[in-house]
């Protein structure tokens, strides 16, 4: 089966403050954001995937991104909502700048999550991170049982998608390293799940109809006792 990750669209506008947001923090997307969402749906329609199921988190950038990729579609499943999917809550950095975060809390925290995945002492971070790993895990179960043959799309947020890479065979920081795990808004991953593993195919790239095209060609068929190996 394979899984296409995708974060959602753009939150920011030109001007505004960039703050580390969360789970608390329920904004829309912007004009860009919504254009971003088309583009992918534009992808999957021209390179023919179809998809077995749409998942998306509980906020409201990522319910919007969903919708507006079955919009542009036109035949495709309807969005499940997945608390699984929710972003991390950033605790005390939440509604913070990247600056203000080292002017409170020093500057080791926030470049060793930016830079190997390092969770943060500062306060509030939730749900834990074992929690959180579980929860990747057991969502990509239930969509390998359910997706059958087809590929499956998940809307999610960037602190989430991170622990996607848990499930490829090598560790999370060996990874965190070559692409520092982290992913452009509109951005796509895309993991192959086969035989109780995860094969990360594709990392942080802008969706491209060519490319899912002749990856889905080469996706084998699932097995029917697939299930995923727990980080």
């Amino acid at each position: 089966m394979m899984l296409i990750l995708s974060r959602h669209g753009n939150t920011f506008g030109p001007g505004d403050k960039i703050a580390w947001v969360g789970r608390r923090t329920d904004l829309a997307l912007t004009a860009e954001g919504c254009r971003q969402a088309q583009h992918l749906g534009n992808a999957l329609c021209q390179s023919g995937v179809m998809l077995g199921g749409l998942y998306c988190g509980p906020l409201l950038r990522t319910r919007q991104y969903a919708n507006i990729i079955v919009e542009r579609i036109g035949v495709a499943p309807v969005p499940i909502v997945d608390s699984r999917l929710a972003e991390i809550d950033y605790g005390a950095w939440e509604g913070l700048s990247s600056q203000e975060i080292i002017a409170q809390f020093g500057k080791e925290e926030l470049e060793a999550w930016e830079r190997s995945g390092a969770w943060p002492e500062s306060p509030g971070w939730s749900p834990s991170e074992p929690t959180l790993a579980h929860g990747v895990t057991t969502f990509v179960e239930h969509v390998t049982r359910t997706g059958k043959d087809r590929a499956v799309l998940a809307v999610t947020s960037s602190g989430v998608l991170r622990y996607f890479l848990w499930l490829d065979g090598n560790t999370l920081k060996g990874k965190l390293e070559l692409r520092s795990g982290k992913v452009a808004t509109g951005n796509i991953c895309i993991l192959d799940v086969r035989q109780g593993n995860c094969q990360v195919h594709a990392w942080n790239i802008a969706p491209d109809p060519d490319y899912l095209s002749e990856l889905m060609s080469k996706v084998p068929r699932r097995g029917s006792t697939d299930t995923v190996s727990s980080p």
